[in-house]
């Protein structure tokens, strides 16, 4: 808003100084040719006929005072001039002013002649501009005789011209302080006028920080109806959000004994010393599972990044693990990890997010699936392929959508990618797929590292 009153405030304020000069310029042109008229009227009561009659073959003419009521007619160079003309557009009488300046010629001023013609015209003299007013006159010389003269006035325009620019300048400088003055009363109330923004704001900070569980405190009129419809959406928010707790506390309780009971049972003497191996490491893994979805049941907020998971270790377990358990398709496993590859976050979260993944890969691979990572710009980019079918363009982003499974031929709930896309977004990370080089399928994981 600031910017934009920025950029039309000086177009408004400057189409306003035009007008406003133009309507003072059209004022002096005004009094100019005002001036000029009585000047001429003054000459009409100043001329006179000669006293004696005309002679026979005499020309007509008028008889001038030697000098004028109004100075400047005297004063030499003082930039107002008279001239006279006859019937014969002969010069017949000049003001003592004009003893320095060249006089205008009948056809410059004007070729016609009517009778009580007046007219202003601006034309140019000794490469000087000036303002000039004529009128044409039929003197009645004689009884039954009329005679045509020209009676001229003429002003140079220098006092006219340092008027008009310095109007120009002070009404510029003045456009220009009112602009910066308007500019900073927009500041001051658009800076008092979203106060109640930034009000709303910081009961948004508070709320996501925990220290309330709505929107508190009373706002404007215009922003209330804002606050309490979110205040309702947050209500069914946080009520859904119980129900999923409740429902995946019980699921996890529920878990829990029968699991307890197969780890006792197969804590005791075995024939088979590598089938309980690995039923004993399942079982610790699913009584991982449970406990860690029970925390997160009864926890209101995951921990923050002040924890440090390394990727190598997690990665290591679920290959040998996922390897036994699709033993028979032989998959050959190609890990590059970077070095200093830690995660900020919980433990389990990254197990769930890689093993996910890493078990799709797995599915669906043919023979081959690679993992990758690296640390770019303080993030930890970990890239999971397989030589599978892979997924078409069109579906890649719905492959992440909970319940949303492409081949169910093979078993499966559809959630495995939902959980890790929802993990991922919990710590602002992010979850590409698109086309691996091996020909399947390629996921990304973008995830904050710790250096």
């Amino acid at each position: 808003m600031f910017f934009a009153s920025a950029l039309l405030l000086p177009v408004f304020l400057g189409v306003t100084g035009f007008f406003l000069d133009r309507a003072f310029q059209e004022s002096l042109l005004t009094a100019e040719k005002a001036r000029l008229q009585r000047n001429i009227y003054l000459l009409y009561s100043a001329a006179d006929l000669p006293t004696k009659p005309l002679k026979k073959n005499e020309k007509p003419r008028l008889i001038m005072p030697k000098e004028l009521k109004d100075r400047d007619f005297e004063r030499i160079n003082s930039g107002l001039y008279a001239y006279l003309f006859n019937d014969k557009k002969e010069l017949t009488w000049q003001s003592n002013s004009t003893s320095l300046q060249t006089p205008p010629t009948y056809d410059q001023i004007s070729p016609k002649l009517n009778a009580s013609e007046s007219a202003e015209i601006i034309f140019e003299l000794d490469n000087e501009n000036y303002f000039l007013a004529y009128s044409d006159i039929f003197w009645e010389v004689a009884k039954n005789r009329e005679v045509p003269f020209r009676f001229v006035a003429v002003h140079d325009s220098e006092d006219f011209i340092a008027e008009k620019n310095a109007y120009r300048n002070q009404l510029w400088q003045w456009l220009g302080a009112v602009g910066v003055l308007l500019l900073i009363a927009q500041t001051a109330i658009l800076r008092w006028g979203l106060q109640p923004l930034k009000k709303l704001a910081k009961a948004l900070n508070a709320m996501q920080s925990g220290d309330t569980s709505d929107i508190e405190g009373d706002h404007p009129d215009e922003l209330q109806d804002i606050v309490d419809n979110l205040n309702q959406v947050l209500a069914r928010e946080q009520a859904l959000r119980q129900r999923y707790r409740n429902s995946l506390s019980d699921l996890a309780h529920s878990l829990k004994t029968p699991l307890a009971v197969m780890q006792a049972k197969l804590s005791q003497a075995s024939a088979d010393a590598e089938l309980q191996q690995l039923a004993a490491e399942q079982v610790a893994r699913m009584n991982q599972v449970v406990s860690y979805q029970l925390q997160r049941a009864v926890s209101s907020q995951q921990q923050g990044s002040h924890q440090r998971t390394e990727l190598e270790p997690i990665v290591l377990r679920l290959v040998n693990a996922l390897q036994k358990v699709y033993a028979n398709k032989a998959m050959k496993v190609q890990t590059s990890l970077a070095a200093h590859s830690v995660f900020a976050g919980d433990e389990q979260d990254l197990m769930e997010v890689i093993g996910n993944i890493t078990e799709n890969a797995f599915k669906y691979g043919k023979s081959h699936v690679s993992i990758r990572s690296e640390i770019k710009d303080k993030h930890l980019l970990i890239s999971i392929s397989d030589d599978g079918p892979g997924i078409p363009a069109e579906q890649q982003n719905h492959i992440l959508e909970r319940g949303h499974r492409l081949d169910t031929n093979i078993p499966g709930q559809g959630i495995g990618l939902a959980v890790a896309a929802d993990i991922i977004h919990s710590y602002a990370g992010q979850l590409k797929v698109s086309k691996s080089v091996l020909g399947g399928a390629e996921f990304q994981l973008l995830l904050p590292a710790i250096g």
